[in-house]
Order: structure tokens, then C-alpha cells, then sequence
């Protein structure tokens, strides 16, 4: 009976996590507004399976030898080093553990980002296809979709608030 390291293998996350976003970003991007899309991607379903994974990549990292073990409180602060340098951030991302909790971290607020779109876009009366350069943008790039949909909001609308 292989366990789940074996059978979660850094590659077979990475895999499932990019493959398995796909289809919620053609939903928010085609059907945004249906009971499926609203009941998937703004159920409590997806964040508690992004951090499940995020967690357990964070475990393995930390503390696979046991939480209590003599090198996982050190290896928690030698990560702090990332904020030192970009050289330290390279160092950091160089181990393929941390490099696909990095990519998780970056696919949870993608989709997340990517949702609120959808969602404001839908709530002030945006329609769809407006939001679809935005939303693959969001995907691909994070902040310039979101930026790319605040400026056309802004132009559609014609009112922007702090607190939207």
C-alpha cells in the first residue's frame, strides 16, 4: 500500500494544481453566473483544498522529521532570509518543495482574484465577455488582469469607490 508521499509526489501535485484549475477559470470566465460555477468556486470546497495542499507542502518541508524534531525550527526562520535579497529568494525557490508552495500560494490568489472579478463584474452589471481579457489575464499574470479590470470598470461605470 504506497502512502500518500508516495503517492503525492511533487510532480503529481504540480500537475493536478495547474490542470485542475482550468476548468474554474472556464467557469468563471463562460458561465460566471451559474449555480455550478457559484457552487464550486465560491463554496468553501476550494480554499479548504488549496490549503490542504498548501499545508501539507508546508509539512513536508518543515516538519516531516516530527514538528518537534531539532532542524524544523531552523529551517522556518532560514526562510525568512527570502526577504533579505533577491539573491535569498532564489536560494529559496531553488528547492522544487518551496518553489511549488510558491505556486500553490500564487494559484490560490489568482483564483481568489480571479472570482472577485467575476463576481463585481456580475454585480455591477459588466457583462461577460468584457471581463474575459481580464480574467485570462488574471490567470497567466495576477495583477495586471486585476489592474486591466479596475480600469475598464472605472470607464464602464464610471465610479470607483476605496471600499468596493
Amino acid at each position: 500500500m504506497e502512502t500518500i508521499k508516495d503517492f503525492f509526489t511533487l510532480e503529481h501535485i504540480y500537475l493536478l494544481a495547474n490542470y485542475g484549475v482550468i476548468p474554474l477559470w472556464l467557469m468563471l470566465i463562460f458561465v460566471p453566473n451559474s449555480r455550478f460555477t457559484n457552487l464550486v468556486i465560491n463554496s468553501i470546497f476550494l480554499p479548504i483544498l488549496l490549503a490542504s495542499t498548501y499545508g501539507y507542502l508546508i509539512y513536508q518541508e518543515f516538519y516531516a522529521g516530527g514538528i518537534f524534531a531539532a532542524d524544523a525550527g531552523a529551517k522556518v526562520m532560514e526562510n525568512f532570509k527570502l526577504y533579505l535579497g533577491l539573491d535569498q529568494l532564489a536560494t529559496l525557490l531553488g528547492n522544487k518543495l518551496m518553489l511549488l508552495t510558491f505556486w500553490i500560494h500564487f494559484l490560490t490568489i489568482s483564483i481568489f482574484t480571479g472570482t472577485w472579478i467575476a463576481k463585481d463584474a456580475l454585480r455591477n452589471g459588466i457583462h461577460k465577455y468584457v471581463v474575459l481579457i481580464p480574467l485570462v489575464l488574471t490567470y497567466f499574470t495576477g495583477p495586471l488582469g486585476l489592474f486591466l479590470y479596475l480600469f475598464l470598470r472605472l470607464i464602464i461605470i464610471q465610479r470607483m469607490s476605496m471600499h468596493d
